[in-house]
């Protein structure tokens, strides 16, 4: 069953980079009004992927949705959520992504 999310969002703390040697696209998303939302990962499959997957964790890595973006006719972007992830490749590598970003912000702050 799939979910529609009405949350307006904002990224904070974007970031693009490598990770198993695919890109990889990670910011939090904080909702407008509530502070934080969660953390929006786009990330390559393989070597021949022509578009990202998505995924979000609301809770910090512990589990992870797929979700599919869309423009809506206001401008506005809507998400729709799908079941939580079970493939044990894909929730791996987000693993390794989210640890990833960790380091990367890390970095970014006592770079400053």
């Amino acid at each position: 069953m799939n979910t529609t999310l009405r949350t307006p969002v904002h990224k904070r703390t974007p970031l693009h980079f490598v990770v198993d040697g695919l890109q990889v696209w990670v910011s939090y998303l904080d909702a407008k009004e509530n502070g934080p939302f969660g953390i929006r990962f786009k990330w390559m499959e393989d070597d021949y992927s022509c578009s990202p997957l998505n995924h979000i964790t609301e809770d910090g890595g512990y589990s992870y949705q797929p979700f599919e973006s869309f423009i809506m006719r206001d401008g506005t972007m809507e998400m729709r959520m799908a079941e939580f992830e079970s493939d044990p490749e894909k929730l791996n590598r987000l693993n390794r992504i989210w640890i990833e970003y960790q380091k990367k912000l890390g970095e970014e702050i006592f770079s400053v």
